[in-house]
């Protein structure tokens, strides 16, 4: 096996992280990012909150949740109505409860989850037939090692980012995930004035805090300070573009004794 050198400058392109295929680039470049930096400053629109792993017996319907257990049963099925690919498995844990969980069309989660492996699940409990619980379509982990083990990609706040086809937020998430080593690297184009003056965080922490938030202040001050940055910089080309045309000299109009005679004349 090769070892995996990762880009080591923000202007590499993301061809370049792992994992990113030659038609991912393209449909990144959709979204206006080709470079790393890009990636890096392409915060997401919104998050979903599942919180931290909850005992399945405390879980209630209606509630967006984190659930860490083991695998009881899991199996490929073909449903009869429409023909859908289904995975279906059973999640239980130490409270000693169960929920089912529901897969549908996406067939690999059954060749990636095996009987008795632990994983996390992250989505919204519903109830399901016979008055148990269940999930459908949940975000999973599949957690390796022992109990200590903690969900690192599943549950908590998990990113919404703009899509177009062929790509997911777990896909964005493990490819910024990658990238954010570089993240120091990024240029502070604030004055530390203005910065102190409305409050903003550094470039740096911003990018860090929107990628990778604790909580959702982190999440709005991570956006005030990129939305303020934009706007600082719309502000600062208009400014300069103002300064050039103001510097350049007018073209003279060029007037005769005649044009003035026969103005007066009128």
């Amino acid at each position: 096996m090769g070892i995996l050198v990762l880009p080591r400058t923000l202007d590499a392109s993301v061809g370049n992280l792992p994992k990113v295929t030659a038609p991912d680039v393209k449909r990144l470049e959709k979204l206006g990012v080709k470079t790393i930096r890009d990636l890096l400053l392409t915060l997401p629109f919104g998050w979903e909150t599942y919180g931290g792993p909850t005992p399945i017996d405390s879980l209630a319907p209606g509630t967006q949740a984190t659930v860490v257990g083991t695998v009881t049963t899991i199996a490929p099925k073909i449903t009869r109505h429409k023909r859908m690919k289904l995975t279906e498995a059973t999640v239980s844990d130490d409270s000693g409860g169960r929920i089912r969980v529901a897969w549908f069309n996406q067939p690999f989660v059954a060749k990636q989850l095996h009987k008795g492996d632990r994983v996390a699940i992250a989505g919204m409990v519903k109830s399901g037939f016979g008055g148990g619980l269940e999930m459908q379509n949940p975000h999973h982990e599949k957690l390796d090692g022992n109990g200590d083990v903690q969900p690192s990609r599943v549950g908590g706040m998990m990113p919404k980012y703009h899509l177009v086809d062929g790509l997911s937020n777990r896909k964005m998430r493990s490819w910024i995930e990658s990238a954010l080593p570089l993240a120091g690297q990024l240029e502070e184009l604030l004055p530390e004035s203005v910065r102190q003056r409305h409050r903003l965080l550094e470039v740096v922490e911003a990018v860090r805090r929107g990628q990778h938030p604790e909580t959702e202040e982190d999440y709005r001050e991570a956006r005030r300070r990129m939305a303020f940055a934009e706007l600082f910089e719309l502000q600062a080309a208009f400014a300069l573009m103002r300064a050039k045309i103001a510097a350049e000299p007018a073209a003279p109009i060029a007037w005769t004794h005649s044009r003035t005679w026969r103005r007066r004349s009128r």
